[in-house]
This record gives structure tokens, C-alpha cells and sequence, in this order.
């Protein structure tokens, strides 16, 4: 791969996943509002704000460079869960997800100046019932303010609290690698 990969994500599990990967990139992003038409389906959404933050850094790029964006949802019997505004939002999102089974859907655009993909990863997590307090402790401890659904499954709620996954692992922790991996050769 020859292009220099722009990453238009501040999100540090997304870096991590990158560097796991082998890819050398740098961090850039631009402040972009997180809304979406009102029509747009709950599995559209990830992908349509993917898109999104990877175009707003499109007009800066050169010839050589390629920026992938990523966005990702929680989605619960057709309800959203996106990052949670405080302590009481993240504990009444965990304690709504404990004992069903929800979908992480991660959208993934990545452009460049002469070709684009966009795709979505969907991958089916279910949880254990947890009590109030453990769910509390979770979220005083590990402050998830900033993870769709208030959970990170690489912390300590993914080892007491996740049953089952089905589908890519690492789509839940923020970004499908394994497919971007295999795009970004196209590249």
C-alpha cells in the first residue's frame, strides 16, 4: 500500500486497531455535526456519518493520501444508543442492553481523490443481566462517555457481562479491521 492513510477519527480504540494492523497513519479530523436525516434507518446512520467525517478532510487531501472515517451505533429493538450525555444516561443504556441481544453496526467510508468504498459491519453482542451496582461500578470506574451503547467489551463489563458475539470482535471495539485491511488494498 503506497497511499498515506489519514485516520478522521479522534477515537483512541480505532488508533489502536490501526496500529495492530501495521498501519503507519496520523490523526486528523474536523469538527462535524452527528446528524442525519430524520428518515434515515438505524443501520444507515453509521455509514451515512462515516461518510460524513471522512468527506469534510476530502478537499485538503493530496493525490497520495486516503482517509477512512468510521461511525458506530447500538441498535436495540430499533432504538439508537450513540455516546451517553452523563453518568445517569450511560447506567439507564447498560441497564436497557443487559439481558437481550443488541447490534453493533459500524459504518466505514474510505476515500481518496480518485476512488471511494463505503461499507457497514453488523455483529450481534448479547449481555448478561447485571444488577444496579455493577452497572454503576462500570460506569464510575471506566467512565464510558465516549462509546456507543456506554460500554467498551474490551473492559471489564465485556468480560462479566457479554455472553456471546456474533460476527467481528473488533467491529464492536470501534472499527471492522479485518475488512478495512482488505480494502485498503484496493488503494
Amino acid at each position: 500500500m503506497y497511499k498515506k492513510i489519514i485516520l478522521a477519527s479522534k477515537s483512541p480504540r480505532r488508533s489502536e486497531l490501526m496500529r495492530m494492523a501495521g498501519f503507519e497513519f496520523e490523526v486528523r479530523s474536523k469538527d462535524v455535526p452527528e446528524d442525519h436525516p430524520a428518515d434515515t434507518r438505524a443501520e444507515d446512520i453509521p455509514l451515512f456519518l462515516a461518510k460524513k467525517k471522512a468527506s469534510a478532510l476530502l478537499p485538503d487531501i493530496k493525490d497520495d493520501e486516503v482517509i477512512i472515517g468510521a461511525d458506530t451505533i447500538v441498535i436495540l429493538n430499533g432504538k439508537i444508543y450513540e455516546k451517553p450525555t452523563d453518568r445517569e444516561d450511560a447506567i439507564k443504556m447498560i441497564s436497557e442492553l443487559c439481558g437481550h441481544t443488541h447490534t453493533v453496526v459500524t459504518g466505514v467510508y474510505i476515500v481518496s481523490k480518485s476512488k471511494k468504498v463505503g461499507f457497514s459491519e453488523a455483529t450481534k453482542v448479547t449481555f448478561n443481566s447485571l444488577s444496579l451496582e455493577e452497572i454503576a461500578y462500570y460506569v464510575d470506574n471506566y467512565k464510558p462517555y465516549d462509546k456507543a451503547g456506554a460500554y467498551a467489551c474490551q473492559e471489564w463489563i465485556g468480560a462479566v457481562a457479554i455472553r456471546k458475539f456474533e460476527g467481528d470482535y473488533f467491529n464492536v471495539v470501534g472499527l471492522p479491521i479485518n475488512r478495512v485491511y482488505q480494502e485498503l488494498k484496493g488503494f
